[in-house]
Protein backbone atom coordinates (compact mmCIF):
# COMPACT_ATOMS: atom_id res chain seq x y z
CA UNK A 1 0.00 0.00 0.00
CA UNK A 2 0.34 3.52 -0.22
CA UNK A 3 1.53 5.44 2.66
CA UNK A 4 0.37 8.84 3.74
CA UNK A 5 2.77 11.73 3.25
CA UNK A 6 4.35 13.24 6.26
CA UNK A 7 3.22 16.72 6.10
CA UNK A 8 3.82 19.15 8.81
CA UNK A 9 0.78 19.76 10.78
CA UNK A 10 -0.55 23.22 10.77
CA UNK A 11 -1.31 23.25 14.37
CA UNK A 12 1.10 25.16 16.65
CA UNK A 13 3.01 23.09 19.07
CA UNK A 14 2.40 23.68 22.74
CA UNK A 15 4.82 26.09 24.39
CA UNK A 16 6.19 25.44 27.81
CA UNK A 17 8.38 27.47 30.20
CA UNK A 18 11.93 26.24 30.62
CA UNK A 19 13.71 27.25 33.81
CA UNK A 20 17.54 27.61 34.13
CA UNK A 21 19.70 25.18 35.98
CA UNK A 22 19.02 24.93 39.63
CA UNK A 23 21.10 27.48 41.57
CA UNK A 24 24.02 26.04 43.52
CA UNK A 25 23.64 26.38 47.20
CA UNK A 26 27.44 26.68 48.10
CA UNK A 27 29.59 29.71 47.27
CA UNK A 28 32.82 28.10 48.58
CA UNK A 29 34.92 28.78 45.51
CA UNK A 30 34.30 32.53 45.70
CA UNK A 31 35.09 32.59 49.41
CA UNK A 32 38.32 30.67 48.85
CA UNK A 33 39.40 33.05 46.07
CA UNK A 34 38.63 36.10 48.21
CA UNK A 35 40.55 34.60 51.17
CA UNK A 36 43.60 33.84 48.98
CA UNK A 37 43.54 37.34 47.53
CA UNK A 38 43.30 38.91 51.00
CA UNK A 39 46.13 36.69 52.32
CA UNK A 40 48.34 37.65 49.36
CA UNK A 41 47.72 41.36 49.89
CA UNK A 42 48.45 41.11 53.61
CA UNK A 43 51.64 39.12 52.85
CA UNK A 44 52.80 41.80 50.40
CA UNK A 45 52.08 44.53 52.94
CA UNK A 46 54.11 42.73 55.61
CA UNK A 47 56.98 42.10 53.17
CA UNK A 48 57.03 45.75 52.10
CA UNK A 49 57.02 46.88 55.74
CA UNK A 50 59.92 44.54 56.59
CA UNK A 51 61.95 45.82 53.62
CA UNK A 52 61.31 49.44 54.60
CA UNK A 53 62.40 48.69 58.19
CA UNK A 54 65.56 47.02 56.88
CA UNK A 55 66.26 50.05 54.70
CA UNK A 56 66.01 52.38 57.72
CA UNK A 57 68.30 50.09 59.71
CA UNK A 58 70.89 50.06 56.91
CA UNK A 59 70.75 53.87 56.70
CA UNK A 60 71.27 54.25 60.45
CA UNK A 61 74.19 51.79 60.41
CA UNK A 62 75.82 53.61 57.49
CA UNK A 63 75.49 56.92 59.33
CA UNK A 64 77.03 55.37 62.46
CA UNK A 65 79.86 53.87 60.39
CA UNK A 66 80.57 57.30 58.88
CA UNK A 67 80.72 58.92 62.31
CA UNK A 68 83.02 56.17 63.59
CA UNK A 69 85.30 56.59 60.57
CA UNK A 70 85.51 60.33 61.24
CA UNK A 71 86.31 59.66 64.92
CA UNK A 72 88.99 57.15 63.91
CA UNK A 73 90.56 59.72 61.58
CA UNK A 74 90.64 62.37 64.31
CA UNK A 75 92.16 59.93 66.80
CA UNK A 76 94.75 58.78 64.24
CA UNK A 77 95.75 62.38 63.55
CA UNK A 78 96.02 63.07 67.28
CA UNK A 79 98.18 59.99 67.77
CA UNK A 80 100.42 60.94 64.86
CA UNK A 81 100.79 64.46 66.26
CA UNK A 82 101.75 63.11 69.70
CA UNK A 83 104.36 60.83 68.09
CA UNK A 84 106.02 63.66 66.15
CA UNK A 85 109.71 64.25 66.95
CA UNK A 86 109.13 67.83 68.09
CA UNK A 87 106.38 66.77 70.49
CA UNK A 88 108.45 63.88 71.87
CA UNK A 89 111.47 66.17 72.38
CA UNK A 90 109.35 68.78 74.17
CA UNK A 91 107.93 66.15 76.52
CA UNK A 92 111.41 64.74 77.16
CA UNK A 93 112.70 68.20 78.09
CA UNK A 94 109.67 68.72 80.36
CA UNK A 95 110.57 65.48 82.18
CA UNK A 96 114.16 66.65 82.66
CA UNK A 97 115.76 64.48 79.99
CA UNK A 98 118.80 65.68 78.07
CA UNK A 99 120.30 64.39 74.83
CA UNK A 100 123.22 61.98 75.13
CA UNK A 101 126.54 62.72 73.48
CA UNK A 102 127.54 59.05 73.25
CA UNK A 103 125.62 55.89 72.47
CA UNK A 104 126.03 52.21 73.17
CA UNK A 105 124.26 49.39 71.36
CA UNK A 106 123.37 45.91 72.58
CA UNK A 107 123.23 43.00 70.14
CA UNK A 108 120.53 40.66 71.42
CA UNK A 109 121.74 37.55 69.60
CA UNK A 110 124.90 37.19 71.70
CA UNK A 111 124.52 39.96 74.32
CA UNK A 112 127.55 41.95 73.13
CA UNK A 113 127.75 45.67 73.85
CA UNK A 114 129.10 48.00 71.15
CA UNK A 115 130.29 51.47 72.14
CA UNK A 116 130.63 53.13 75.50
CA UNK A 117 127.75 55.06 76.99
CA UNK A 118 128.59 58.04 79.16
CA UNK A 119 126.18 59.89 81.44
CA UNK A 120 124.57 62.86 79.75
CA UNK A 121 125.06 66.25 81.29
CA UNK A 122 122.46 68.97 80.96
CA UNK A 123 123.52 71.55 78.47
CA UNK A 124 121.93 74.97 78.31
CA UNK A 125 122.31 75.03 74.52
CA UNK A 126 119.73 72.29 73.89
CA UNK A 127 116.51 73.70 72.44
CA UNK A 128 113.37 72.21 71.04
CA UNK A 129 111.87 74.10 68.15
CA UNK A 130 108.15 73.94 67.43
CA UNK A 131 106.08 75.35 64.63
CA UNK A 132 103.37 77.75 65.66
CA UNK A 133 100.43 79.15 63.78
CA UNK A 134 98.45 82.31 64.28
CA UNK A 135 95.13 83.46 62.91
CA UNK A 136 96.51 87.02 62.49
CA UNK A 137 98.82 86.72 59.55
CA UNK A 138 102.07 84.81 59.21
CA UNK A 139 103.75 83.75 62.42
CA UNK A 140 107.42 82.98 62.87
CA UNK A 141 108.14 79.53 61.50
CA UNK A 142 110.13 78.36 64.53
CA UNK A 143 109.81 79.20 68.20
CA UNK A 144 111.55 77.70 71.23
CA UNK A 145 109.59 75.19 73.30
CA UNK A 146 108.35 76.05 76.75
CA UNK A 147 110.95 75.83 79.48
CA UNK A 148 113.95 75.99 77.11
CA UNK A 149 116.27 78.71 76.08
CA UNK A 150 117.12 79.45 72.49
CA UNK A 151 120.76 80.34 71.96
CA UNK A 152 122.15 80.68 68.48
CA UNK A 153 125.00 78.35 67.72
CA UNK A 154 127.88 79.41 65.54
CA UNK A 155 130.17 77.05 63.74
Amino acid sequence: GARPLNRPSTSTPGLRVVTGAAPRRGAGFGVICAALLAAGLIGLLLLNTALAQGSFTVHDLQATAGELTDTEDVLTQSLEASKSPANLAARAVAMGMVPSQSAAFLRLSDGRVFGVAKPALPSPAFTVMRTTSSSRGPAPALAPAAGTTAKPTTR
